[in-house]
């Protein structure tokens, strides 16, 4: 058999503990046929392969995110950059708002995405009068940067409907003035879903998403779970994987419920006979997922102890006896389940339902998961090893909104935030992961955060839950493989797997911790087909 494409004398990591280094790599038809010496692997050379020495340069398996939201990311792409990096302060958000403003005709709707009232120079969240002053014609709709909440102008408010007669939703929040009981702007988890602005449309999608897909392969990442995916979703998917342009594999995690302003599809899924698996290698539905909380940065997450300074426990979505059944009716069709839980609360309310599962399904089997998972007690570390699930922990958190972490829930709690070491220790899967939007997606942050606790300003924010370099890849490599059923397939280099690749400026394994965020990707594989390539810059295909 000819291949057709050698990588040889190279640095090869291959995250496979059979063989965990090599010097060359062999492959036909999108698959590994060997992995080991250049001088064998020269043996399926042929006139039309292609043989790129790599000269002692560092190889890996391509990274898997398994908790983002791609095509959210590719549309904010579209939108105003609210993030701290380029609007530090409320002044510079209202100067971008006031510019789009005057391009744009009056009554169309301004996006913004971003925000993040800790790290704003004023501090605080932006009103609906001060976007008024900015664009008093236009609604205008601002993401925090968690995704968990929105603050809108009066326009937006009167388009929706949202006045200070309006009742509180359950399972979200209507910020009010204290004096005039006026709504100020700040709409809370599913209160977000009362605004009125007009839904994207494939096309509009499918451009965001070409972009999203050039910042995933220049980060090294081949493999992306979405973790909220509809019907325009799957739609986009299907007809970019039919056109070609899908550079790389998505694992949709269907949105069960009506939530947020996102519609559930779970009764069309299951009427459908849709199951988890369903799909090719580019494209495979892993199942069903729910949300129960918020985020810390808003202080919506469903916490056991109140906030730092505060007396809020954040918003809990629903209770055991509204969710269990459905968990049930999701895992009898043969659906996974994945499960939005932050806070102590909404991970109890998660176990609660699965527990109940469990006495009818032999759920243990299904690599269930609770998104984020990250305040679990140590109970709830014991129940969850029980009902083998794993935890999508949001490790990249720490980098960058950490010190926000640290500020909402204080040092104490600090030491059980995203534990990985704990993961560890009691034997449960934990693979990493950005939630991008709601962080970066560069997931050398997450591997740095996993294994210094460090935040983006050098704080050191625990010295308990530090887990070493090895494990930190593995979170984005064959931990992530096994959350979604593909441990042969994907995140390691071993025979029969998929060659998905990168090539590092630096090995990991030779660095100081603090040099693993100046590592670069200087080239990114898929099926074998360079995608991207550093030194023109470039996204191929």
């Amino acid at each position: 058999m000819q291949a057709d494409l050698i990588i040889i004398n190279g640095n090869v990591i291959t995250m496979d503990e059979k063989k965990p280094r090599a010097e060359a790599v062999v492959v036909k038809d999108g698959l590994i046929t060997y992995v080991g010496k250049t001088k064998d692997a020269l043996s399926w050379k042929s006139k039309e392969t292609e043989i790129r020495d790599v000269s002692g340069k560092t190889v890996m398996p391509g990274f898997i995110e398994s908790h983002m939201h791609p095509t959210h990311y590719g549309l904010n792409l579209l939108e105003i950059d609210c993030r701290p990096e380029s609007a530090p302060t409320i002044h510079a958000i209202l100067q971008k708002i006031k510019e789009l403003a005057a391009r744009i005709p009056k009554g169309e709707w301004i996006r913004g995405w971003g925000w993040d009232d800790s790290k704003l120079k004023e501090g605080r969240i932006p009103t609906r009068w001060e976007l008024d002053q900015a664009a008093p014609n236009h609604p205008v709709v601002l993401k925090r940067t968690c995704n968990h909440m929105v603050v809108v102008n009066s326009l937006a408010l009167a388009i929706s409907d949202i006045k200070k007669e309006t009742n509180q939703p359950v399972g979200g929040h209507i910020e009010c003035d204290d004096e005039t009981a006026e709504p100020t702007g700040l709409l809370q988890e599913k209160a977000q879903g009362m605004v009125a602005a007009p839904e994207y449309d494939l096309e509009e999608m499918e451009k965001g998403m070409k972009l999203a897909q050039q910042d995933f392969v220049k980060w090294g990442i081949t493999t992306v779970h979405d973790m909220a995916t509809q019907n325009l979703e799957l739609a986009l998917y299907q007809q970019m994987l039919s056109k070609k342009q899908l550079k790389v594999r998505v694992r949709p995690w269907i949105w069960a419920i009506d939530q947020n302003g996102w519609k559930g599809l779970l009764e069309e899924v299951v009427a459908l006979g849709i199951r988890s698996g369903f799909g090719n290698n580019m494209l495979r539905i892993q199942g069903v997922k729910y949300m129960l909380d918020g985020s810390v940065g808003g202080r919506t997450a469903a916490v056991a102890q109140p906030y730092e300074k505060d007396e809020k426990l954040g918003i809990l979505y629903n209770d055991v006896d509204e969710i269990a059944p459905l968990f049930k009716q999701s895992l009898e069709a043969g659906l996974r389940v994945a499960v939005h839980g932050i806070g102590e609360r909404a991970i109890e309310v998660a176990l609660k339902a699965f527990e109940i599962a469990a006495k009818h399904l032999p759920i243990q089997r299904m690599r269930n998961r609770i998104e984020h998972c990250a305040l679990p007690t140590e109970n709830q570390l014991e129940r969850m090893k029980q009902l083998e699930l794993i935890a999508a922990s949001s490790i990249g958190f720490l980098y960058h909104i950490g010190d926000s972490y640290l500020t909402n829930l204080g040092k104490e709690r600090m030491n059980r935030v995203y534990p990985h070491r704990s993961f560890r220790d009691y034997g449960i899967i934990a693979p990493g992961n950005s939630d991008l939007p709601v962080t970066g997606g560069n997931p050398f942050t997450g591997i740095y955060a996993a294994i210094t606790r460090k935040s983006i300003t050098g704080q050191v924010l625990d010295e308990i839950q530090n887990i070493s370099l090895d494990e930190a890849l593995r979170a984005y490599t064959t931990d992530a493989a096994y959350s979604s059923w593909e441990e042969d397939l994907i995140g390691a280099l071993q025979p029969s797997a998929h060659a998905d690749m990168i090539i590092l400026s630096h090995d990991p394994y030779e660095i100081s911790p603090e040099q693993l965020l100046n590592i670069e990707v200087e080239q990114t594989f898929i099926g074998g087909q360079a995608v991207f390539s550093k030194e023109s810059e470039t996204v191929k295909g």
